[in-house]
């Protein structure tokens, strides 16, 4: 038997599920994200949040201006983060397990617990949502590494005492 190949399409359509399944009634979360654009899902179940402050993601990426931030965030990063309109913090989905680990002890991880806003799959800056994905979900469960989080918070970090 040959495989068959999965298509970006056809992973991208199958992000909205498995973000769902993360909700105590996943059906709610589609009705949330067709009324609101955003739906509360419960971190530390499929995938956890880390929230990077602005200033440290445009240090490290030497820039303000959205859209290369954006995709230097997918340069670096290679999964999943979305922002709220104010795009004062980014949140970068890492996997569920990631808070019980996570060694940055003044940035924290939204683990078990917790709840966590989350833009409905496919929204971008230029919808004029509330919260939008300024790097898109490719495929479920494909998420940020938690060490290259780390590592850009550090490097914003760096970048921006020298600037100051």
């Amino acid at each position: 038997m040959i495989p068959r190949l999965t298509t970006t399409a056809e992973r991208q359509r199958a992000v909205g599920p498995w973000l769902a399944c993360a909700a105590p009634v996943p059906r709610l979360t589609f009705s949330d994200w067709k009324k609101d654009g955003l739906a509360l899902l419960p971190a530390g179940v499929l995938f956890a949040v880390v929230p990077v402050p602005a200033a440290e993601v445009h240090a490290a990426a030497r820039t303000d201006q959205h859209r290369q931030v954006d995709r230097y965030l997918s340069r670096v990063l290679g999964g999943p983060v979305f922002c709220y309109d104010s795009c004062d913090t980014y949140y970068a989905l890492v996997p569920a397990g990631t808070a019980r680990g996570w060694n940055l002890s003044d940035v924290p991880c939204l683990g078990r617990g917790q709840t966590v806003a989350v833009p409905r799959p496919g929204l971008t800056r230029e919808d004029g949502a509330r919260a939008f994905w300024s790097v898109q979900m490719n495929a479920p469960a494909l998420l940020c590494q938690p060490n290259l989080v780390a590592h850009l918070i550090l490097a914003g970090r760096r970048r921006g005492a020298t600037c100051g």
